[in-house]
């Protein structure tokens, strides 16, 4: 391995975002056109006037999932960066695109960028941020990456959107539905949030020359954790602090969205579900108080189960590394990520 074997993830991460943050603003450059300026303001280093800002980017987990998959596999993290800048802006691209959809007015504590850049732009803005992605991954080539592998690692994002695009279709369908099943709702998970933990990992992995088997052990980590980092959103969604999330305490309820935990309770019988279903099956009012659903919802047990899913998920994703035939330091760096992604505040 070619890093500090005893750094640990927090001082990795911060060494990884550094890198990330660097190429992410090559890519996007400072155009003052307002297409430009928007991204920018969404990933936030402006404010709404294209004044410097040093906004919340997020944890930038899945480019730090890219470097650390690299560097565990051997390779170099700066020559992997071009991949990692074009995860996160993928990301993002999917985040601009999910406000217009589910209508949310903010995210981490800020306007989104269709409130005020109205939804026609907001989405092009996305489009053009997917098209940035697409092109960061060329940059591989110029970090010196053989061809071979720069194709791996570019179908591995291609085939990661596509899950992503599914997994959004499936969760928007669910939204006139009160009849979703557990099955249906994993598998809508498994495109729209772990097939974006899936492909970082694997694309480090490839790019640093790692064996196929190598390469599937990581992607098979990364849609575990993926599926556990779901699981625990779905937690904050109802009972997070606002001040975290930087979203409304509750906004999943008020919206009647299908989370696991709401599917899980409606599953359980009883009194509570019975009540949990018949709130579902009314629109919500402006200004109610959901924390009597929060209440039912725990008190069918679903709240638990909700968290024991999170915990059997990062179980076996550190059991597919182990399958996968990774070191004991790899998995020890690993370990230290999944912690950072699934033990979040709730």
């Amino acid at each position: 391995m070619t890093s500090d074997p005893i750094e640990g993830l927090t001082k990795r991460a911060d060494r990884y975002r550094s890198l990330v943050r660097d190429e992410m603003r090559h890519v996007v450059g400072d155009s003052p056109d307002g297409l430009y300026a928007w991204m920018r303001y969404h990933l936030g280093w402006e404010d709404i006037e294209g004044h410097p800002e040093h906004a919340s980017g997020g944890k930038m987990l899945r480019p730090v999932a890219v470097l650390l998959a690299t560097e565990a596999c051997g390779g170099r993290a700066e020559q992997a960066v071009p991949a990692a800048a074009a995860v996160e802006l993928v990301h993002n691209f999917s985040l601009l695109h999910d406000d217009v959809e589910d209508r949310s007015d903010f995210r981490r504590g800020r306007a989104n960028v269709w409130t005020f850049a109205g939804v026609a732009q907001a989405i092009n803005t996305g489009d053009g941020m997917f098209t940035l992605a697409r092109l960061a991954t060329y940059r591989l080539i110029e970090a010196g990456i053989p061809a071979e592998r720069v194709v791996a690692a570019m179908r591995e994002l291609d085939e990661a959107c596509m899950r992503l695009v599914e997994g959004q279709y499936l969760d928007i369908s669910f939204e006139t539905r009160i009849d979703v099943t557990q099955d249906e709702y994993w598998q809508m998970a498994a495109g729209k949030t772990a097939a974006m933990f899936a492909a970082p990992f694997a694309m480090g992995a490839a790019i640093a020359g790692a064996t196929p088997r190598v390469v599937e052990a990581f992607r098979e980590f990364g849609r575990h954790i993926g599926l556990a980092f779901q699981a625990v959103d779905d937690i904050l969604g109802i009972w997070g602090d606002s001040a975290v999330t930087g979203k409304p305490v509750g906004d999943d309820l008020l919206s009647r969205k299908m989370t696991y935990p709401v599917i899980a309770a409606l599953d359980a019988g009883g009194d509570a579900s019975m009540l949990l279903r018949r709130a579902y099956g009314q629109a919500s009012k402006p200004g109610e108080d959901v924390a009597p659903l929060a209440a039912l919802i725990t008190e069918t047990g679903a709240r638990a189960l909700t968290q024991s899913m999170a915990e059997h998920e990062e179980a076996a994703a550190l059991g597919a590394l182990r399958a996968g035939g990774l070191s004991p330091e790899v998995i020890a760096w690993c370990t230290e990520f999944a912690r950072a992604a699934v033990v979040r505040v709730t």
